[in-house]
């Protein structure tokens, strides 16, 4: 593997345990009072949040980060049920 392939994978497996973590803990962060609005998570932890999901983009992007390579969710109220 090249080192952009070797880089390129751990943003991958990276972003996958990101993803996990934020569906696994959901609750807390309704806890912190982040219903309602966009969070940014790296490395498991909150890294930017905001009503306003471009408004996180751009914080997510002023802390050196690709936010391509970042997950960025919505909190919805509990019960809340969202059709795709």
């Amino acid at each position: 593997m090249s080192p952009q392939e070797i880089e390129l994978s751990k943003e991958i497996n990276g972003f996958e345990r990101d993803s996990k973590w934020f569906y696994e803990n959901v609750e807390l962060l309704r806890k912190k009072k982040l219903v309602n609005k966009f969070v940014a998570i790296n490395n498991q932890e909150v890294m930017a949040s905001g009503e306003n999901f471009e408004m996180v983009v751009k914080l997510v992007e002023s802390k050196g980060k690709n936010p391509a390579y970042i997950v960025i969710e919505y909190v919805y109220p509990e019960g809340t049920v969202v059709l795709f």
